[in-house]
């Protein structure tokens, strides 16, 4: 069994939380922001689900470039991107608009967390036991990403909320994390010949 030798995996521990909270503060944010609209929940219920439909469609070309360009410098690309569009949600109070923005937005989010999956596992050189810790503290994100949010709302709506959760997104970010053991510079493990 392979250990950990390069770094302990506190990297992977602080990361678990906020990767997956960066993407439920959307979860939870995007249908307060519509009901504060007035929007019906057949709008917020478009809104939701709009998160995903690049993924459906893009994931398989996204693994690709992965592949090309190296798992990191993707994931980071979309890590940056949704921090970059995070301060328009509060900005655009139109329904179609904010279709759209989500739709792209949630494209990064979907893509960012895969890489991140791809990166975790390269870090912990496919340890079980590291996979099954940053999943334990992936689901403490998920818990108190949305009761943040909720605070953060209460205290003063939209832009403080969405703001936290920009600044959150840095802690989310997989460039952040160590490169795994023998990775080359473009973050992928070497290849078996």
């Amino acid at each position: 069994m392979a250990r950990f030798r390069s770094r302990p995996p506190a990297a992977l521990y602080v990361a678990g939380p906020f990767a997956m909270g960066y993407t439920e503060f959307y979860n939870f944010l995007i249908p307060l922001y519509g009901l504060s609209l007035g929007m019906s929940a057949g709008q917020i219920g478009m809104l939701v689900g709009a998160r995903s439909l690049l993924a459906v469609f893009l994931s398989i070309h996204v693994g690709a470039l992965m592949d090309r360009l190296g798992t990191r410098r993707v994931a980071l690309f979309f890590v940056w991107t949704a921090m970059a569009l995070a301060p328009i949600f509060p900005l655009l109070p139109w329904f179609w608009p904010l279709l759209l923005l989500q739709v792209v937005n949630g494209g990064a989010l979907q893509f960012a967390w895969s890489g991140s999956q791809t990166l975790i596992a390269q870090l912990a050189e496919g340890e079980a036991e590291y996979l099954g810790r940053f999943s334990f503290f992936a689901r403490i994100g998920t818990t108190v990403a949305p009761m943040i949010a909720g605070a953060a709302w209460d205290f003063g709506g939209a832009w403080p909320s969405y703001a936290l959760r920009r600044c959150l997104g840095r802690r989310a970010d997989p460039g952040a994390a160590p490169r795994s053991r023998g990775a080359n510079r473009r973050g992928r493990p070497p290849q078996s010949r």
